[in-house]
């Protein structure tokens, strides 16, 4: 059968056959290398810079503020430092400016900014690193407000206050505080170790989950909400706690001790889920 075939097909239909392979070969070639030049000039435009600023001795609020640039922001403590500073390490445009890093200071308020020419090309990727480094008295007393697009925050000192708002990107906390709030529309609220809060923590992530241990001294008012996403909540088991716990879709469990009046209780504990399990634990 292929061979009646191949006899009745004219030796003009043959050629026209090769020539469409032909063409069509010339043609993916021709394809793949024009995407290897795209993707080559795209990376050819870029360079990676690094940047440092000092930030003022008396400073005792500080607000990191990234805008659009995808970035990660670290917050640690030197016993070293004999100031304060911000450092950046990021991939930059070729064209733009060596030093994007800004601050600044009105009094004992500083604010940081990065002028990071966005771009397409680096949308999905994390396009920079911001750690503030601070002496570990000044920290003790300093009020941190972190702003982003798209990004994580990564807190390793003991603070203040503590405010973090990120419309992408997870929150991971460590250390301690006065007070915690944080912000998420998509990402986790989590801590490596746990931590210490005297007065209050609150955590909203829209998808995400919340998985918060708190230490020795646990704060006297935590509130924990989730759209889309579990919360677990570990607090010290020797206390008794005012908890509210609750979840339309799945499963609620609490395993601390209770208490009925807040004014005798360690703290009021506030915890909703509208989609996933809601843990309240202790932690022995």
């Amino acid at each position: 059968m292929t061979n009646v075939a191949r006899m009745a097909l004219p030796p003009g239909g043959r050629t026209a056959i090769r020539a469409t392979l032909v063409i069509a070969a010339a043609v993916l070639v021709v394809g793949s290398l024009v995407a290897l030049g795209v993707a080559a000039w795209g990376i050819g435009s870029f360079r990676v810079i690094t940047d440092s600023k000092p930030l003022p001795s008396a400073v005792r609020s500080l607000v990191v503020d990234t805008g659009s640039v995808p970035a990660a922001i670290s917050i640690t403590t030197d016993r070293e430092a004999r100031e304060p500073r911000v450092d950046l390490r990021m991939v930059n445009s070729t064209a733009a400016g060596a030093e994007p890093l800004s601050v600044n200071t009105s009094g004992a308020d500083a604010r940081i900014t990065i002028d990071g020419e966005p771009s397409a090309f680096l949308q999905w990727s994390r396009a920079g690193e911001i750690t503030v480094v601070l002496p570990p008295d000044l920290a003790r007393g300093l009020t941190v407000t972190t702003q982003q697009d798209n990004g994580v925050v990564r807190a390793q000192a003991d603070l203040d206050q503590l405010i973090a708002r990120t419309d992408n990107g997870a929150v991971i906390l460590e250390g301690s505080a006065r007070r915690i709030e944080v912000h998420t529309d998509n990402g986790e609220v989590s801590t490596r170790d746990p931590i210490s809060v005297s007065e209050s923590f609150s955590a909203t992530t829209g998808n995400g989950k919340i998985i918060v241990d708190f230490a020795a001294a646990p704060p006297r008012t935590v509130d924990a909400t989730s759209d889309n996403g579990e919360i677990v909540i570990g607090l010290p088991a020797r206390d008794e706690y005012v908890v509210d716990a609750s979840t339309k879709n799945g499963e609620t469990v609490v395993r601390v001790p209770r208490a009925t009046d807040p004014a005798t209780a360690t703290a009021v504990v506030t915890v909703r889920s509208e989609n996933g399990d809601v843990v309240v634990d202790d932690l022995r």
